[in-house]
């Protein structure tokens, strides 16, 4: 395809792009100067199934079943340390060397215990009614009435009622009648869950075991300058110590109603009741003892908690908040009511919060096979197809000049070419997504196979300031009429190969969820002898993809095909 490009600005600026050339008046430029063109260039693609990958690098953790028509059916368990609120600990409102100076026995009891694990959430409310799009009706109309109850949901955020409950009193009058109503809970928020996959309304059964083993902070491997790496295999059925808590659960998305002066309600979250035994003589009966005195104490005596789900009535895989993970106790204490006269002796309700500590990791152990689908696309040689997942995955490397005598063509053509721009575009093979009810990620992620580093296009970057990073990567899922595609450029990557002689390094593509800052990507070591590291999204990321590969056998695919595509000037 060629077309001439006439405008003066035009030429300034594709001059302005290499030191070779110099802006000169339009007078003196002859006629066909220059000349737009593109081309297309074969690329060879591989894939690397994921079976083992580090899972405390920093990633999102994931708890329960997941079942793949590609990948296969994984469960996913969680291994944490916990740190205690306070140091010593203390609980009541004496530490244990006060009470024995006042020779006053608090006397604290556990009276309950959960192990808590909030759900991502959002509150957006697109139509400013009060009431968060995934609860209400029509969430374009401030004056929809989701509860049907005869008052629109904003007319009920300003009467302090319950836009989800007719009769938020329950007195037997729906709210757009009631003259006198009473909301018994006006403080309720309402919240949308996130990151839950599978049937949210599943049946499982949740363990929580104390486990007998140390986890280290640093690798003595490398002489304890580095984290010491956890990876997805890990084995912790020899270390259950004792069983914390097991529970039959179905997940409820309601806040927690919390009762007290001054309380705040909780948000949703995955509660399991925990044995409060334990936790009264482990832990408040030893107040006061060495073993909990400092953060490496305790972690040596407490170790670490494992948590598993089993018995799932349909597959469900959660993305939790376990950077906010807690174990709550619940308890009373004595307390001395000094203004008394005589003192009087009354009973306190207190909590304590035990939180989730910094170490913690993912174990997924494949449960069923991958699909026969999948390993002929794996296997291939010359694949039609490219196939990535998140978890116990695969990513695709991609050698864009396997032929060294191409590229070297392509380099004595430098001299003439002002290169505008360098693509790779992925095309989502659509037959094969429905045939296999995958659930497409929203962004792919091209990386260095040697150094691991990002395949950055600096020139298509506009976010550049003096405080903010070159780091934007591309990549995000575009929907085009009846096509759906991932585009990734790579403008500065192939100017460095054909112009300044960079070394034409194998890439790699893996699927990735949305980087939420833009900051460097984390990575994740890799058990595998071809492949080192892989991002921490992709490792957390349970989605899956058939795309169109570079060999397609499917006629009607031949134009969506994987090839490198290049815009570049040429100049006579």
């Amino acid at each position: 395809m060629i077309k001439k490009i006439i405008p003066i600005a035009l030429v300034l600026a594709l001059a302005s792009c290499d030191k070779k050339f110099n802006e000169v008046g339009i007078e003196v430029l002859p006629e066909n100067l220059i000349q737009g063109k593109k081309a297309y260039y074969p690329v060879n693609v591989s894939h690397t199934l994921i079976d083992v990958a580090q899972t405390n690098a920093g990633g999102v953790l994931q708890l329960g079943e997941r079942n793949d028509n590609l990948f296969g059916t994984t469960s996913s368990s969680v291994v944490s340390q916990f740190n205690l609120s306070t140091y010593p600990a203390r609980f009541g409102s004496k530490n244990a060397e006060s009470e024995t100076s006042e020779n006053f026995d608090e006397q604290e009891t556990v009276t309950d215990v959960w192990l808590e694990i909030p759900f991502f959430t959002n509150q957006v409310d697109a139509d400013g009614d009060g009431l968060v799009d995934a609860y209400d009706v029509d969430d374009a109309d401030p004056n929809s009435d989701s509860d049907a109850d005869g008052a629109s949901d904003i007319a009920e955020r300003n009467a302090g009622t319950d836009p989800t409950n007719p009769d938020t009193d329950g007195d037997g009058i729906l709210d757009g009648e009631d003259t006198d109503t009473e909301n018994p809970n006006p403080d309720k928020k309402w919240y949308a869950i996130d990151s839950l996959f599978g049937n949210s309304e599943a049946t499982f059964d949740v363990e929580v075991t104390k486990l007998n083993y140390f986890l280290r902070q640093l690798d003595p491997d490398n002489n304890f300058e580095q984290q010491q790496p956890y990876y997805s295999n890990f084995n912790f059925d020899s270390y259950k110590d004792i069983q914390l808590g097991t529970e039959n659960i179905q997940l409820s998305f309601d806040e927690i109603s919390v009762e007290g002066e001054n309380a705040q309600n909780l948000t949703p979250r995955l509660r399991v009741p925990l044995d409060k035994s334990f936790f009264q003589q482990h832990i408040f009966d030893k107040e006061g003892a060495t073993e909990l005195s400092t953060v490496e104490s305790f972690q040596d005596y407490f170790r670490a908690i494992a948590i598993e789900t089993s018995n799932f009535s349909s597959p469900l895989l959660m993305l939790l908040d376990f950077d906010r993970m807690v174990i709550r106790v619940a308890y009373t204490y004595k307390s001395e009511d000094k203004d008394a006269d005589p003192v009087v002796i009354v009973d306190e309700d207190s909590d304590y919060v035990i939180n989730a500590g910094f170490l913690k990791f993912n174990t997924i152990n494949r449960t069923t096979a991958i699909s026969s689908t999948l390993h002929d696309i794996v296997s291939a040689t010359a694949p039609t197809q490219i196939a990535l997942g998140g978890g116990l995955g695969s990513v695709a490397t991609i050698d864009l000049f396997e032929d060294e005598d191409a590229l070297e063509a392509i380099k004595g053509e430098g001299d003439s070419w002002l290169l505008n721009e360098a693509n790779l575009t992925f095309y989502v093979d659509k037959q094969a997504v429905e045939q296999n009810g995958l659930a497409l990620p929203q962004r792919l992620y091209v990386y260095n196979a040697d150094t691991n580093a990002a395949i950055i296009d600096f020139s298509q970057d506009a976010t550049a300031t003096s405080t903010l990073s070159k780091v934007v990567y591309g990549g995000y899922l575009i929907d085009d009429d009846e096509k759906q595609y991932y585009k990734i450029r790579i403008t500065d990557h192939f100017r460095n190969i054909i112009k300044n002689d960079s070394v034409n390094v194998k890439l790699r593509l893996a699927v990735a969820d949305a980087f939420s800052s833009q900051s460097p990507v984390i990575m994740a070591k890799v058990d595998n002898t071809t492949l080192n590291k892989v991002p921490v999204g992709t490792v957390s990321a349970p989605k899956s993809i058939i795309m169109v590969g570079p060999n397609p056998t499917d006629s009607a695919l031949l134009d969506l095909k994987l090839q490198l595509e290049v815009f570049y000037t040429e100049i006579d």
